[in-house]
């Protein structure tokens, strides 16, 4: 009965059969999705109409800087094709970057290189007419994004994004300095009209709108570092244009005389824009003269993946996200290409106006693309609002830019150089100044070649040297041998390589390696491991054949060891039988142990250990009646080849001595492959810690050979202890001495580092 009511409940909630509020529950999510979808899109458009005032700004200094003296006829067609560029990079870099709130527009960098290469342009054409210069000019800065572009897709396809990350410091420096005195001598350009230079500090009469200016550029400072609010800038803007106008409105000046002058910008009543592969604009292009400034072309490609990374790795640190940089170098190049094809110029991702639609609130990439919108509408709907903005504040944008620029790199950058390094960074800006941002850039590059050869030359090409007291292999010995080993540290030297071996430390190398042979008397093997090498050239392999030929001349044996494989590859036919005192063997320790069997094989007068594990523990006990208690307690067995001795993780339910053979230490850690760590040989003692801490097994031993074990279980210890207290004492103090011998020989480890570390030859 029941379950026939239960059935009938969910047929009249299925027919309809509820409460009016209870119908009206299962739709509250979705209200409430609706909800935060029309806040998200409220913030979105907040943060869009935050940005597009501050990017209008920069589009309107861009132009300034760009378009002015012999250009300025052309502002109305520059401005929109630095609005297409915006418009086609923003929506590009919105949809392709990993950063949500990326928005594509044009570089600081690149606008700065741009503005000397039309100018160079507009000075070559010189009487040509204006539709021609116009051509021209627009011609070459497509061309420049067509170039940027492919190279950035090239870059980033090819997985290459690392290689522009090698590019020195110094170079990287003394090219965003020398950008930065670009940018601020077009801003006194842009304010004023006149050339940045010393006179114009010295004059009396200095213009007014240079004073302002810099008035302005110090607002700008002065924000930036008082606060991170997106409005900030805007609201600063919009304020000093407000300002300016109630001041010249007070003073009963109008637009006309404002622009007469030169207080604020000559735009027309409307934007048109150059297309250069238009048939009517193409025919103008003057070919020859591109032709002529065709570097100029491709340095600003090469500046592209550099502002580019700059700009990545900049919001990867502010937004603490890790991104694929060959994705955003594909994503630019993209972006690049289809504003150049267009009739804009190089665009890409830019670091302060993505910073600002996150900062305002945005909350996904919908805030770019109605940036882009924006950008694309407003002006060219009330084109006469842009020339109401005035040049001082077009300046004072543009001197914020270019005196942080240099601020941050060449100044700051002093307290992260040395100052050989350091010095690259005003020689490339004073050589571009003087001749071009080309050859600044190439001298720069040059010297950065040279300081990185000083660099390299001038450190040690050996890290440390170390006799065989101190690097010893990792086999474990018996007492005896140890001893021995010891007392022939002498013969033995290891020296450990570091850097780059070139021209510049390989006669270096070898001076030091031939002194250590001079120095170090009765020497018998020198290795050279090579684990920290970074790499070789020819110079140093002809300074390491002469090593392994100087170390047969004096009777010592030569081992290199964790060789690169072109030192395998120049060195190893050396490695015969003719030449038995020169070896290239894998790894330091491989080296060692030979060494030090070597040494034992030249030291030893008969055997090293007496015959049987037995009478060396018997030998060692005190009295004879114990030692026999206690061996009576010792069984023994073998373990074939490839055997396990113990496994990590078992009990450690006894305590065994390898009696003969050899058997290999193994670790392995959680997810990974087991580790050789250690080489053990007969008469060594082994489960020790296991077996007195009653913790699992640390390690995985395997025979490498057949071997004969003797071990002690923790049951018959305690049946010792119980029936023969004497003896287990005995026992005890053995195994006691034994860990002591071990202490001993860390101890004169330490003592040797110690004693190396005071040699000053070494």
């Amino acid at each position: 009965m029941d379950r026939r009511i239960d059935i009938a409940r969910e047929q009249q909630r299925d027919c309809g059969g509820l409460k009016p509020e209870e119908k009206l529950q299962p739709s509250l999510p979705l209200k409430g999705a609706f909800r935060r979808r029309a806040e998200s899109l409220a913030a979105d458009g907040l943060a869009a109409l935050v940005l597009f005032p501050v990017q209008t700004t920069y589009l309107l200094s861009y132009t300034a800087l760009i378009y002015s003296g012999p250009l300025a006829f052309a502002r109305s067609a520059g401005f929109s094709g630095m609005l297409l560029t915006t418009v086609i990079a923003g929506l590009a870099t919105t949809v392709g970057s990993a950063f949500k709130f990326a928005f594509g527009t044009l570089d600081n960098n690149a606008m700065a290189i741009m503005a000397t290469l039309v100018a160079a342009v507009a000075i070559d054409m010189g009487g040509a007419d204006q539709a021609s210069i116009l051509a021209t000019v627009s011609c070459g800065m497509a061309l420049a994004g067509l170039v940027a572009g492919a190279l950035l897709l090239i870059i980033g396809c090819a997985g290459a994004g690392k290689v522009v990350r090698l590019i020195p410091t110094p170079v990287t420096a003394g090219f965003l300095g020398t950008t930065g005195w670009i940018i601020s001598a077009g801003a006194v350009k842009v304010a004023a009209g006149q050339t940045l230079a010393l006179a114009i500090l010295l004059d009396r009469a200095i213009d007014a709108r240079l004073v302002v200016m810099a008035a302005v550029a110090g607002a700008f400072a002065f924000m930036a570092r008082r606060t991170r609010s997106p409005f900030a800038v805007p609201l600063l803007i919009g304020g000093c244009v407000l300002l300016h106008h109630s001041v010249f409105a007070a003073l009963g000046l109008g637009l006309a005389a404002q622009r007469d002058a030169g207080w604020l910008l000559a735009f027309p009543g409307a934007l048109g824009l150059t297309i250069p592969w238009s048939p009517a604009v193409f025919g103008r292009i003057d070919w020859t003269v591109l032709g002529h400034h065709s570097l100029g072309l491709i340095v600003l490609a090469v500046v592209a993946p550099i502002s580019l990374l700059l700009t990545t790795t900049g919001l990867e640190t502010a937004l603490r996200e890790e991104v694929d940089i060959d994705r955003e170098l594909r994503v630019g190049g993209f972006a690049s290409l289809l504003s150049g094809g267009a009739g804009g110029t190089i665009g890409f991702t830019a670091f302060a106006r993505s910073m600002t639609l996150k900062v305002a609130g945005g909350q996904s990439r919908l805030a770019a693309v109605l940036s882009a919108i924006l950008m694309g509408i407003v002006p060219a709907a009330f084109p006469q609002a842009l020339g109401l903005v005035p040049v001082t504040v077009l300046g004072g944008l543009l001197f914020f830019l270019g005196f942080g620029l240099l601020y941050r790199w060449v100044f700051l950058t002093r307290r992260e150089m040395g100052l050989r390094e350091w010095a690259i960074v005003p020689t490339i800006i004073v050589l571009s100044i003087q001749f071009s941002l080309i050859w600044g850039v190439l001298a720069g590059i040059i010297l950065g070649c040279v300081s990185f050869v000083a660099t390299y030359a001038g450190g040690p090409p050996i890290r440390a040297a170390y006799f065989g007291d101190v690097a010893v292999s990792n086999v474990g010995r018996p007492a005896a041998e140890r001893r021995v080993l010891r007392e022939t540290g002498q013969e033995r030297l290891v020296l450990y390589l570091q850097g780059f071996l070139f021209f510049g430390t390989a006669h270096r190398l070898f001076r030091e390696v031939r002194e250590k042979f001079d120095l170090g008397a009765g020497v018998r093997a020198v290795i050279l491991d090579f684990g920290e090498v970074d790499g070789v050239d020819s110079s140093a392999i002809s300074s390491l054949k002469r090593i392994a030929e100087i170390g047969e001349e004096r009777g010592v044996n030569v081992l290199f060891c964790g060789v690169p494989p072109v030192v395998r590859d120049h060195l190893g036919a050396m490695a015969s039988p003719q030449r038995p005192r020169f070896e290239i063997v894998a790894s330091v320790d491989q080296a060692l142990e030979r060494c030090e069997e070597n040494s034992l094989g030249a030291h030893a007068s008969g055997p090293v250990e007496p015959a049987s594990l037995v009478q060396a523990l018997a030998g060692e006990f005190r009295d004879p009646t114990m030692a026999a208690a206690i061996l009576g307690r010792l069984e023994s067995f073998d373990v074939p080849a490839g055997g396990a001795l113990m496994r990590q993780g078992d009990a450690s339910n006894d305590l065994a001595f390898i009696e003969t053979g050899r058997a290999a230490v193994f670790t392995a850690f959680e997810g990974a492959e087991p580790i050789r760590v250690r080489t053990l040989v007969a008469g060594t003692m082994i489960g020790e810690l296991g077996f007195y801490l009653d913790t699992p097994r640390m390690a995985t031993i395997v025979a490498e050979t057949s071997c004969r074990i003797t071990r002690i279980t923790r049951q018959d210890l305690t049946r010792l202890e119980r029936e023969h207290p004497q003896a287990a004492l005995e026992f005890q103090r053995l195994i006691a001495q034994r860990l002591c011998m071990r202490i001993q020989d860390k101890d004169h480890l330490i003592e040797g580092l110690v004693r190396a570390m005071k040699r000053p030859a070494f």
